[in-house]
């Protein structure tokens, strides 16, 4: 387990060897961090129905992999949100960006009005 903004995500774990729920989620796409058993955030996204090819076809999918140098060091952790929206999940996935800022997520502001 792992926290994130006060949210509890499941893993991390390697990318090649996830199995992924069978639960709509919020997932977090990680590389190892600069010290020992810490990691970086890279990106934050929500789906209905997870799956190693739906990472793999996100359009920022190369960006990430080169990072992380090999998809060995790709981490999925995951906040599973069984019978929520797509909305409650979007929701979610924009105020964990919003607090880590990670470099692959676009930062919508929580109010347009600012």
């Amino acid at each position: 387990m792992i926290t994130l903004a006060k949210t509890r995500f499941a893993g991390p774990f390697l990318a090649p060897l996830w199995s992924p729920p069978r639960s709509a989620a919020v997932y977090a796409v990680m590389v190892p961090g600069w010290r020992v058993m810490t990691f970086r955030a890279l990106h934050f996204g929500q789906a209905l129905e997870l799956s190693i090819d739906a990472i793999r076809s996100q359009s920022r999918y190369a960006e990430w992999h080169s990072i992380a140098g090999t998809e060995w060091n790709l981490y999925i952790a995951v906040h599973e949100m069984s019978f929520s929206t797509e909305a409650q999940r979007e929701a979610v996935a924009r105020a964990l960006a919003r607090d880590y800022r990670p470099e692959f997520n676009d930062l919508v502001p929580a109010n347009k009005d600012h």
